[in-house]
């Protein structure tokens, strides 16, 4: 059986099962290029990137274990190197987010904060 990337994760247990088809049809819409946004970073213009893509990603990521929008407007394709770029953003993102709800809860269950019964 060939190893999943997502070894340790529940994310491909949230995928349609359609997207396949879905993903081809996003591909070659959108020309097989990659759909991301760069920036010239001498004239400060913007373009696309329009490197060869090989894989389509969610523009806004579902959250709180909610499925994934998987219509069309919200999926583009992207190179390896700017999926992998936005993921470890988002990856990066949600550890914050978690830190943060970690501290609350540790603030909250101080003693000065339990309500006697």
């Amino acid at each position: 059986m060939p190893e999943s990337r997502w070894f340790n994760s529940s994310r491909g247990a949230r995928f349609n099962p359609g997207w396949e088809r879905t993903r081809k049809m996003i591909l070659e819409r959108d020309s097989h290029r990659c759909q991301r946004w760069v920036t010239d970073w001498r004239t400060g213009g913007r373009r696309k990137c329009w490197l060869p893509a090989n894989e389509v990603d969610h523009i806004h990521r579902a959250e709180n274990g909610e499925p994934d929008d998987d219509s069309p407007e919200n999926l583009e394709a992207l190179c390896s190197y700017h999926h992998k770029q936005k993921t470890a953003r988002e990856s990066g993102d949600a550890r914050i987010k978690k830190r943060r709800r970690r501290e609350v809860e540790s603030w909250y269950s101080h003693p000065a904060y339990r309500t006697s019964a």
